[in-house]
């Protein structure tokens, strides 16, 4: 018995833990006892296989039928799962009996190990296995690695169960296991088989000798002296047909086994043979296998060679993609130098179109300059006239003036003077207009070559700037085309290596590829010698088969003629039973012999075995055949007695009939004297015959009254039966005649025996002779199987080398032909990549001469740029002097400014002096007027054409006065206006005066520095209104001026303002343009007509 440690152990277990986890209640899983009960390992069970063959699993509850039942179920479906979808054998079951009786033992515990594992088994190699694996899987590590070598004990070591990969690979070592378990088992069972027997014979035995023994004795004793006889026939037959039938199978078995061994023999010779071309193809091999084996060291040898080759080759493309790099690089500043080079292009076209807009402003600034110069030249013959004029005007007015003191009543001539002095105004007026025009013009002139002189400049600059990038670019072109020409040679140079390093690997792989093809060809000879072979050995084993089929086919003959005469013999009697039931367990074991042997037809040592298990059946029957001797001995020694009895009887004078009834022949004779007188009478004559005899007698006679009181006690029992006897005793008698038919069937059967026998025992001797000569020739066989398969065992292992050496070479020509082709790849890869570099020669070659032409371009740029700067330098020079003459013009300016301010304190006076002339003039005029309107009146008696002259005259004298003030008004208000839309916009204002009159100040736009405005102001403007159009064009404002042909007209107030230096700022004070004179540089001119 195990003790509760070993069940916790096995309770605690990997096998029983996996089986926790696949049901679905773990906690189901209490104790032993709910493993044994047998519903648990069904439900896991029904997850490997839902659709089990056997059911009828039940809770036991302690039962152990139940629990073999269920056991036995679960065995059965295990069985049926491996055999019918794993197509494996099972070869060890667990026993049913142990666990269902005794689970708790050492046994017990065994076998459900064994169960688990084959459940294990299947659960692992079933259908839904995912699901199992992955229960596995979720198990500690300690435990999986326990399931893992389970699961191999049953799937890999072919002890527990044999697949049909491993059963072509099953070692002799475990089949030998494997037969001396089975033949344990048969000795065993054999073993318990008498006991059994003896069980179920003592059970009936007691049953029927406690109700039967006594009432069948008297015809038991008949019955056995009647087939005393015949059974002594029947041994004596059975014994020597038995005889004949054990030399006969025997016989067989061995001419069987020397058939068996002679085939054998024979296809070994034939492999032999086989095997001994196919060694000496095989040396040829090996030799050819060592001339490989120092090619592929020297291979080797230069596979070191490669991997320096292929850390050159990566080397060179990592090179290669710097090469690349570097051309992308090149491919942009070549595509920036293109797109500057478009630049330059649209450059030298600017600078062409600026080149002649600085000739047309050359020629301009020329014709201005000549503008300039008559106008000044005008300007100053027109001094020269206003100046002349003013004299003479002056002079004239005063004459005037004195004629008209002196000739009051003369308005004709006040008229005619007025008339001149508006003439002078207006010259000078238009004097000044074309003065300020040509200050504007040379000003807009300065200002434009100035604005284009710094155009001018910042675009050379910008080109300055843009030719010293290219030089730069074209210096990194440059330097980068060497470096790129050294990279270009660099690789060639590399290439060149590789290239013949290219070479010499082709040449190789030529070589090994020829080698390859010849070690083809010698496996595809090899493999086609072995398809000879195999197809040698299949034509054996059909011939050993049919070999076999015929001789099952007589054995199953001889098997049919022996079964038929078991039959007959079997119903004879009981130990003739027996003996058929020895006789066909000697048939199965030696059909299960045979199958064994047909199995292992190379194990000859199994024979000698079965040769051992078949001497010690021997013995047995020799010791049942002495059993069977002694039980007819006591037959015969029965048979006797019962003869005795029988005579006895018979001298008694009771036949066998009478002793059907027991009672009443006792009673009858108790009653009849004559037969008791009649037995005194023999004993008296045997008392006196033999004393020896009378104490036989009385022993007899003692026996015989015991008889009788037992006959009595039993007479009770045998009425009882009688009935039961009556229709046994019918049964009996039919089956005599059946026996007795049989026993006729049996003697002619004997006959045919017999010549049977005889034949036989022919046979036999020749088949003894045979067997002596097959003896001799099997021990030779065996010498020389033994030799051939130590041959063939040297030749498989060199076999094995060779083809192993072989595979070796076969990876080492493939690993060849992949460096091959990779070779070759990075050959293409290598040409790609010289033909890239001959690409980029080509473009480097391109942009060498695109450098060129802009080298040649830059050249006749910096050409350009010269040209522009000399034309600077003049436009310099130009502007120096134009500076100067501008200069000169402003101290004349103010040299006239000044002038005219010292003439305006001159003015005032004489515009006093005029205005009071203009009182007398307008006293004068009134005066004029009344005498003519008196004349008017006067000459009213006149006729109408004096009075219609004289009136016209008048008129006409006020519409030329008039005519001429009015245009001279509309002339100073033109001129405003012309110069007011050339002035350009502007945010300054200037000074105001205000001289005996009120006038607002007026904003005006003071340009960039250099500019001239010049404004003009009348003594009646109110408001001036300024039109802007341009920055360097003077703001002129004017407002006509309204005033009768009386009045004279008013002074002109003119100022010029001159800025230097930087933009002015808008003033709007007197006071904040005084504060601002002093930052800037900028001066005022004032002048005044």
């Amino acid at each position: 018995m195990t003790t509760k440690t070993d069940i916790e152990e096995f309770m605690d277990g990997p096998l029983v833990t996996w089986f926790r986890s696949c049901l679905h209640d773990p906690d189901s899983l209490s104790d032993y006892d709910d493993l044994v009960d047998g519903v648990l390992i069904f439900e896991v069970l029904l997850l490997i296989d839902p659709e089990p063959v056997h059911h009828g699993v039940s809770p036991s509850l302690g039962n152990p039928g139940v629990r073999m039942k269920n056991i036995e179920c679960i065995i059965k479906n295990i069985k049926a799962l491996y055999e019918e979808e794993l197509c494996q054998l099972v070869l060890v079951l667990p026993d049913v009996t142990i666990i269902g009786r005794e689970p708790a033992g050492k046994q017990g515990l065994e076998e459900m190990k064994l169960l688990l594992l084959l459940l294990l088994g299947c659960a692992v190699q079933c259908p839904n296995k995912q699901g199992f694996i992955e229960k596995i899987k979720a198990l500690p590590l300690s435990a999986q690695h326990s399931l893992v070598n389970f699961i191999l004990q049953v799937t890999e070591s072919q002890e527990l169960v044999l697949t049909q990969e491993g059963s072509e690979n099953v070692s002799n070592e475990i089949l030998i296991n494997h037969i001396k378990r089975l033949v344990k088992q048969r000795d065993l069972y054999m073993q318990l088989q008498p006991t059994l027997d003896d069980k179920k014979g003592s059970t009936s035995g007691n049953s029927l000798r406690g109700s039967e023994s006594q009432h069948l004795a008297v015809e038991l004793a008949d019955w056995k002296a009647k087939l005393r006889k015949q059974r002594q026939e029947l041994e004596e037959k059975s014994e020597t047909l038995s005889e004949a039938k054990e030399e006969l199978e025997y016989n067989k078995s061995l001419v069987s086994k020397l058939k068996n061994e002679i085939t054998d023999l024979k296809s070994e010779v034939r492999v032999c043979k086989a095997y001994r071309d196919e060694a000496d193809a095989l040396r040829e091999r090996a030799e050819r296998a060592d001339r490989l084996e120092a090619e592929v060291a020297r291979y080797k040898e230069r596979l070191a060679d490669l991997d320096y080759y292929r850390s050159r080759v990566e080397e060179l493309r990592e090179d290669n993609v710097v090469l690349e790099e570097t051309r992308e690089m090149l491919e942009e500043q070549l595509g920036r130098a293109r797109a500057r080079g478009e630049a330059s292009t649209e450059l030298e076209q600017e600078i062409l179109k600026l080149k002649q807009s600085i000739n047309d402003l050359s020629l301009e600034r020329e014709a201005l300059q000549e503008k300039l110069q008559t106008l000044l030249e005008e300007n100053a013959r027109l001094a020269l006239i206003s100046k002349s004029f003013n004299q003479d005007n002056s002079m004239v007015d005063i004459d005037h003036l004195e004629t008209c003191v002196s000739e009051g009543d003369n308005s004709l001539s006040e008229q005619l003077s007025s008339n001149a002095q508006a003439r002078a105004l207006r010259l000078e007026l238009e004097n000044r207009r074309l003065a300020s025009t040509v200050e504007s013009l040379q000003e807009a002139a300065l200002t434009q070559t100035n604005q284009r002189i710094l155009q001018l400049e910042k675009e050379k600059k910008k080109l300055s700037l843009q030719v010293e990038e290219l030089e730069e670019g074209k210096r990194k072109l440059v330097s980068h085309l060497s470096d790129l020409e050294a990279t270009v040679k660099n690789a060639q140079r590399d290439t060149k290596k590789m290239q013949d390093i290219r070479d010499s690997l082709q040449t190789q792989l030529q070589a090994r590829v020829e080698d390859v093809d010849r070690l083809e060809r010698e496996k595809s000879r090899s493999e086609r010698r072995l398809a000879e072979t195999e197809e040698l050995l299949a034509k054996v084993k059909e011939e050993s088969e049919e070999n076999l089929t015929e001789a099952r086919s007589k054995v199953a003959a001889l098997e049919r003629d022996v079964t038929r005469l078991r039959q007959s013999i079997a119903v004879k009697g009981d130990e003739l039973d027996k003996i058929q039931c020895d006789v066909e367990n000697l048939n199965k074991e030696k059909l299960q012999m045979s199958k064994q042997i047909e199995e292992n037809n190379n194990q000859i040592s199994r024979l000698h075995e079965v040769e051992r298990e078949f001497r010690e059946l021997e013995s047995r029957y020799e010791i049942d055949r002495a059993t069977l001797a002694a039980l007819q001995k006591e037959l015969i020694s029965e048979k006797l007695s019962t003869q005795g009895l029988k005579t006895s009887l018979e001298q008694l004078g009771l036949a066998l009939d009478q002793l059907s009834d027991p009672e009443a022949a006792i009673d009858r004779i108790l009653s009849s004297p004559e037969i008791l007188k009649a037995v005194r009478e023999r004993l008296g004559s045997r008392e006196e015959t033999s004393p020896e005899q009378s104490a036989q007698l009385e022993v007899e006679v003692a026996t015989l009254q015991s008889q009788i009181a037992s006959l009595q006690s039993q007479h009770t029992a045998l009425q009882l039966a009688n009935s039961q006897l009556a229709a046994e005793k019918e049964e009996l008698q039919k089956e005599i005649e059946s026996v007795r038919s049989e026993q006729h069937q049996m003697l002619v059967d004997q006959l045919t025996l017999q010549s049977l026998h005889e034949g036989l025992t022919t046979e036999y001797e020749t088949l003894a002779r045979e067997r002596d000569a097959l003896k001799v020739a099997v021990k030779e066989g065996r010498t020389e199987t033994r030799s051939i398969r130590e041959k063939a065992e040297s030749l498989k292992g060199e076999h094995s080398k060779l083809k192993e050496d072989f595979r070796n070479l076969f990876t080492a020509s493939e690993k060849l032909k992949t460096e091959y082709r990779t070779a070759q790849e990075e050959y293409k890869n290598m040409k790609a990549e010289v033909a890239r570099g001959d690409e980029l020669r080509e473009e480097l070659h391109v942009m060498s001469e695109r450098i060129r032409t802009l080298e040649i371009q830059i050249s006749k740029l910096h050409s350009q740029c010269e040209m522009l700067k000399q034309v600077k330098a003049n436009l310099e020079e130009d502007r120096r002097s134009l500076m100067e003459h501008v200069t000169l013009l402003l101290g004349q300016y103010h040299e006239l400014l000044t002038h005219s301010l010292e003439d305006k304190e001159h003015y005032h006076m004489e515009e006093k002096i005029f205005t009071d002339k203009l009182n007398n003039l307008c006293r004068q005029k009134e005066k004029l007027e009344e005498k003519i309107m008196e004349q008017y009146r006067k000459m009213d008696s006149c006729p109408s054409k004096k009075k219609s002259f004289g009136a016209s005259l008048v008129r006409r004298v006020r519409k030329a006065g008039s005519d001429l003030i009015s245009k001279s008004r509309r002339s100073w208000h033109e001129d405003g206006i012309r110069r007011g839309s050339t002035v350009g916009a502007g945010t300054d204002s200037d000074t105001s005066l205000e001289e005996g009159r009120n006038r607002q100040e007026v904003d005006l736009v003071l340009g960039n520095p250099g500019s001239r405005r010049t404004v003009y102001l009348s003594a009646d403007e109110n408001s001036a209104s300024a039109n802007d159009q341009d920055e360097n064009k003077s703001h002129i404002s004017e407002v006509p001026r309204s005033s009768t042909p009386q009045e004279q007209p008013p002074p002109v107030i003119v100022y010029n303002r001159l800025s230097v230096g930087a933009p002015a700022s808008p003033s709007t004070t007197p006071s904040r343009r005084h504060s601002t004179r002093e930052k800037t540089d900028m001066w005022y001119e004032y002048g005044c007509v």
